[in-house]
């Protein structure tokens, strides 16, 4: 008998004599104290640190699609002295291992509306140009985001095999829109259907083309970014559900269609926050899109109250999604102040679980893969002396990014006995890998115990982020599993761990 129960029966015994000193007591009432001494040790037992999680390899849950960045702000990246480097803590198989790389329709391309052929390089200057060059001084801003971008996702693709290539459009050609003369989305300036559907889709659908042949496929194509933001400066187009629908379906497919690009998916509608992209796609003809998807930025309820940044608790959406697989293909703190901490770290780490093990999303974007300043906008960001700086965001992507890779699917996970603990799990029918990534947001360790329903394990090995460490993704000594077939896992406070294993 453990030093808990014999406590337990001492104080029941206790109970007893003085029951009998003074009146008779009741059975019901004696099991009644003894309910309650059991729920004080529960809750006792709680704040020591402990949680009980269990994995159900029978209950399975999305497609993981992968995890990806938005190559960055095109110009400083291209002309970053460490962009080599960059691109191997992105997507490399040391770094984040991402698979997938966000970039952006341009809206500044020459444009044949004749033949349909749009420009996305400039001519005379080799793609590899020294950017301390003359030749490439001589170009002009707009040339040099032209050259940029394509040399970013051309050398993403070939050095690491990325498979998921997609574009957004900020905002099609100005001389197609509502107001010629504005790049913004203010005062509800977007697309004039009138006069320029057929000529925007032969837009995109051209640089598709042109892409196509540098080699590389996007894999999908989204005519909008935030349609409904008609309040920032910055490049953007108005939309409504129905326009967008209805473009999708009469202009953008058919024009991909005759380009030959009939297996380029058609994504949208990218929303600023979740629950907009929600009520948005409800009212919306869906029929040709095939990829849903929104942001992970605060509601604007949030917005109107001054908050910003990641989303901490996103809703599921409430419409028939069609088994379409659905991606938050952008997000970041844009709060302004950096925070380079595990507490910036949980943050996205929460974030993240929500999406994943709540909202069921197939794929999660981070915004910028990095920056020339010190910003939590992006994944890696620049010291004033020009080093890189990796705040614990960038960790925190890597133990989802590196340890959960596109085909996965997630499966049942459950916490019992510590409600701050989250915990989500991935596997590999077809070899049986398996990782499962526990965040704990607590100021106190925790000792857990796992049990494995519906298969088994002999050994796991645990990848770390704390605030203290200082080597990404520490990993810690194999964990053995059990005589009674279960683990005892250590988590340590304010953390994020995950742990992968091979099932028998």
């Amino acid at each position: 008998m453990n030093y808990k129960n014999l406590k337990i029966n001492f104080l029941v015994m206790a109970t007893i004599v003085v029951a009998g000193s003074c009146k008779q007591q009741s059975t019901e009432d004696l099991l009644s104290d003894v309910s309650r001494l059991k729920t004080k040790e529960m809750a006792a037992a709680a704040a020591a640190g402990t949680a009980a999680i269990t994995v159900n390899w029978d209950q399975t849950f999305q497609r993981i699609d992968g995890f990806g960045a938005f190559g960055g702000r095109i110009v400083p990246f291209f002309e970053s002295q460490k962009r080599d480097s960059i691109l191997s803590y992105l997507w490399g198989e040391n770094g984040l291992h991402l698979n997938m790389v966000r970039g952006k329709v341009l809206h500044t391309y020459g444009f044949n509306q004749q033949t349909g052929v749009v420009t996305i390089r400039p001519a005379g200057v080799d793609i590899d140009v020294d950017v301390n060059s003359s030749a490439y001084q001589a170009l002009t801003a707009v040339q040099k985001e032209h050259l940029g971008q394509l040399w970013i996702l051309k050398k993403i693709k070939e050095r690491y095999q990325v498979p998921i290539t997609f574009a957004s459009t900020w905002t099609p050609p100005l001389s197609m829109k509502t107001n010629p003369s504005s790049e913004s989305a203010k005062w509800f300036n977007g697309l004039n259907f009138s006069t320029s559907s057929t000529a925007f889709a032969k837009y995109l659908a051209g640089f598709a083309k042109a892409y196509q042949n540098e080699g590389i496929n996007f894999y999908a194509i989204s005519p909008s970014n935030e349609p409904e933001n008609v309040f920032s400066d910055w490049d953007a187009s108005y939309w409504n559900s129905a326009h967008l629908g209805e473009f999708i379906s009469n202009n953008l497919r058919p024009a991909l269609n005759q380009q030959g690009l009939s297996s380029t998916k058609i994504l949208s509608s990218e929303n600023a926050a979740w629950g907009t992209a929600n009520s948005f796609l409800a009212g919306m003809d869906k029929s040709n899109v095939d990829i849903l998807a929104g942001h992970g930025y605060v509601e604007i309820g949030d917005l109107i109250v001054g908050n910003r940044g990641l989303n901490q608790s996103p809703a599921t959406w409430n419409f028939a999604t069609g088994n379409k697989p659905v991606w938050m293909t952008e997000t970041s703190d844009d709060g302004g102040t950096y925070d380079n901490t595990i507490t910036g770290g949980l943050k996205l780490a929460t974030s993240m679980h929500k999406f994943m093990a709540e909202c069921n999303v197939n794929a999660f974007v981070y915004w910028l893969g990095m920056l020339a300043i010190r910003n939590n906008e992006s994944l890696i960001c620049t010291n004033a002396d020009g080093s890189l700086d990796f705040p614990k965001t960038y960790d925190v992507m890597g133990q989802f990014s590196r340890y959960v890779r596109a085909g996965y699917f997630r499966f049942g996970a459950s916490v019992q006995n510590n409600s701050d603990l989250k915990v989500s799990a991935y596997k590999d029918p077809a070899t049986g890998k398996f990782s499962i990534v526990a965040i704990n947001p607590g100021n106190q360790e925790l000792t857990c115990s796992l049990r494995l329903q519906g298969f088994s394990a002999g050994t796991l090995t645990g990848y770390q982020t704390t605030g203290n460490n200082t080597a990404h993704w520490q990993q810690g000594s194999p964990v053995n599993v059990g005589a009674d077939g279960s683990f005892t896992l250590n988590v340590p406070a304010q953390s994020v761990t995950t742990f992968t294993g091979l099932k028998n």
